[in-house]
């Protein structure tokens, strides 16, 4: 058996797997399984637990305002930069995490783009301040989004070749 056989045989097993989970466990896995793979290839935090909270999100509620796109990317990127200001301000710690996650939700609220999971990202800044952390965070949070749109654009073209015109 060649590699690209039982590379394949591996797919197919983990997708059959996939389709018998719910609908939003399987989702979450789709979101989360990238990330994850990229950490341990990078020891990059690209699977941080915000993202996993936003993961879920997305997944079970798609259709809330707080699983577009845009609120998840304006979130994270509001959240991260309010705890590296705090980090920088008073020195990475709880203090830093505490205040910059009551401002990542006073300037989340306050552009209508509230996405709580983002929180954790300004609390984990905060608490560590770390530049290469924030530059992982972020470019994680874009992966996930990269996928979820992708996710949507294939759901999309399945239900658009299922549709049947009825005389």
């Amino acid at each position: 058996m060649t590699a690209t056989a039982t590379a394949a045989g591996t797919r197919s097993k983990v997708t059959d797997r996939l389709r018998q989970l719910p609908q939003p466990v399987a989702i979450t896995a789709l979101l989360l399984i990238p990330l994850a793979v990229a950490q341990a290839v990078s020891h990059q935090p690209f699977f941080a637990p915000p993202l996993a909270a936003t993961a879920a999100l997305v997944a079970a509620t798609p259709a809330a305002p707080a699983a577009r796109w845009s609120t998840v990317v304006i979130g994270h990127v509001v959240s991260v930069a309010a705890g590296l200001v705090m980090a920088v301000l008073l020195g990475n710690g709880t203090t830093a995490a505490l205040i910059a996650a009551i401002v990542a939700v006073a300037v989340m609220g306050g552009l209508g783009r509230l996405h709580a999971p983002a929180v954790a990202s300004a609390a984990v800044m905060g608490a560590v301040g770390s530049w290469h952390g924030a530059a992982a965070l972020l470019a994680g949070t874009v992966a996930l989004v990269i996928i979820q749109q992708g996710l949507v654009i294939a759901q999309q073209a399945r239900t658009a070749s299922t549709v049947t015109i009825q005389a």
